[in-house]
């Protein structure tokens, strides 16, 4: 029989992950992220939580979490969520192109044209 770690062990690595960050430890906190990934059910939030987790750290690899993380919500037909990464993406960078087209693509396939004129008009092949 498989070992599985408690409901308690969890909680308690969460809170460690929390401490890490709230004391600054980059490296320490990325390895009990490592540890705490396998018991994220959603690897699209697994790995935007890793995002989140560089972007404290003023770490620049961030941008290609999310990106991963918007790819994977817009296949799991997440769309409202894809959204909301590459929102959060757009605030940081406004002139990334890649996001700026998956944002207006995004915006398209919901329906909200208002939105998606808006991004179209900072496309430059638009």
């Amino acid at each position: 029989m498989e070992h599985q770690p408690t409901k308690d062990k969890y909680c308690i690595a969460w809170f460690k992950l929390a401490e890490c960050v709230s004391r600054k430890e980059k490296e320490r906190a990325l390895g009990v992220y490592r540890l705490l990934y396998h018991s994220i059910d959603d690897e699209a939030l697994a790995i935007q939580l890793e995002g989140d987790l560089l972007l404290f750290f003023d770490d620049a690899a961030a941008i290609a979490k999310y990106k991963k993380a918007a790819e994977l919500y817009e296949k799991q037909e997440r769309l409202a969520l894809a959204i909301g990464v590459c929102e959060h993406i757009v605030t940081l960078n406004p002139q990334d192109i890649w996001t700026l087209k998956r944002l207006y693509e995004l915006y398209v396939l919901m329906g909200i044209d208002h939105k998606a004129q808006d991004i179209k008009k900072r496309l430059p092949e638009y």
